[in-house]
């Protein structure tokens, strides 16, 4: 019987990440279309490691997505430490699509412009970018670049992460403008930047959304003791409320990522626990 069940949770898991690959597959195609048909015609510079990328394209002539992962790789070497193994592999993953996907649709297009209106451009593309790092990272990876830059810096120059990300996008800014010989183009970029976080920080406040979890089962003791001896992992729960004598039990968690590993120590315990996810707008002491 426990063999069936840990084959169960094992295909569950495998689900999960086949899941989680997918998103990651989807939001760097996403953000390949964005750079490709609404960034660089433009050249509009936003910051980070494409940014940087468009900057040496236009000293050199090397594409894109070769020049972003030429620099990407050597980061992602550097930063595995901090960002882990599982999310290394992710984020390579997302690393090699958007490179092979920016320059695929940069040579069917040619470069062409779709949007003659730059503005647009800067503030449509900085969205469409923010929703699909918002995607790859809810999936639990990065795409790469910038974000590994400046947690390697953090844990070498003591400023706040936001600060670090403003000085590492503003140094590329300037690169762009001295390279591209405008002024105005700085300005857009400004934008696209502006554009790019604030879409971020929507998804990922939402991300992190607090959820009630009602659970029905008649080993709901079994269960809250697994929760707790797998504290590392379900760090996101903040308290078990209610344990009644009705079976059920409710717990609440401030972070939506760590609900697939509760469900999966729940069915770890009891494949016919019976779990409801429900909105919680507070936190309840």
């Amino acid at each position: 019987m426990k063999r069936v069940f840990a084959i169960k949770l094992e295909k569950q898991i495998v689900l999960t990440e086949l899941k989680s690959y997918t998103y990651v597959f989807l939001g760097s195609l996403l953000l390949s279309i964005a750079y490709a048909l609404l960034i660089i015609p433009h050249h509009i510079v936003p910051g980070g490691i494409l940014g940087l990328s468009i900057v040496i394209k236009e000293l050199t002539g090397f594409s894109v997505g070769w020049i972003a992962l030429l620099i990407n790789i050597p980061l992602l070497l550097w930063g595995t430490k901090v960002l882990g193994a599982k999310t290394g592999v992710k984020t390579l993953f997302s690393m090699v699509l958007v490179s092979f996907y920016i320059d695929l649709i940069t040579s069917l297009t040619d470069g062409r412009v779709f949007i003659n209106d730059v503005l647009m451009s800067s503030v449509f593309g900085g969205v469409i970018i923010g929703v699909a790092v918002a995607i790859v990272m809810n999936a639990g990876a990065t795409t790469g670049g910038n974000d590994i830059l400046v947690r390697i810096l953090s844990t070498k120059i003591r400023l706040p992460y936001n600060q670090l990300i403003l000085i590492v996008d503003g140094i590329v800014i300037l690169l762009g403008t001295v390279v591209f010989a405008d002024f105005t183009m700085a300005a857009y970029s400004i934008v696209a930047i502006i554009a790019i976080s604030k879409t971020i920080e929507y998804f990922m406040k939402k991300s992190v959304q607090n959820k009630t979890i009602l659970v029905f089962s008649d080993k709901n003791l079994l269960i809250q003791e697994e929760i707790l001896l797998n504290r590392k992992s379900t760090d996101g729960i903040l308290k078990l409320i209610h344990h009644d004598s009705n079976e059920k039990m409710i717990l609440v968690t401030k972070n939506t990522k760590k609900l697939e590993v509760v469900k999966n120590i729940i069915h770890k315990i009891d494949p016919n626990a019976n779990i409801t996810v429900l909105e919680s707008n507070n936190i309840m002491a």
